[in-house]
């Protein structure tokens, strides 16, 4: 079973855990309260899939693409290098509140 950790404080991370979940019953929704001091520290989204963890842009690649079926197509932006791919990720981070608060 897999297990995804956000920030349950976040609107966005909150909608994406639900989003997930609605789709995967058999993926577990955890607080990132729940991880190790060091993940915590990264406040980046967790994913914990057959004892191995993503992080950031690649934990959101890797639960999407684990839904199956079209979402499986998500595996294309490994396509784009990882410091562009965690760039956007740390850009979309750090302004969610201006993005997406209102």
């Amino acid at each position: 079973m897999s297990e995804i950790f956000i920030d349950n404080d976040c609107s966005v991370c909150s909608a994406y855990g639900s989003f997930i979940k609605k789709r995967n019953s058999d993926l577990n929704v955890s607080s990132q309260l729940d991880l190790k001091k060091s993940d915590i520290e990264r406040d980046e989204v967790v994913y914990l899939k057959n004892q191995k963890k993503f992080y950031a842009s690649a934990a959101v690649i890797e639960s999407i693409s684990d839904l199956g079926g079209l979402y499986k197509v998500a595996k294309i932006f490994y396509l784009v290098p990882s410091f562009i791919r965690e760039n956007i990720y740390k850009l979309i981070s750090k302004n969610r509140k201006r993005f997406f608060y209102k």
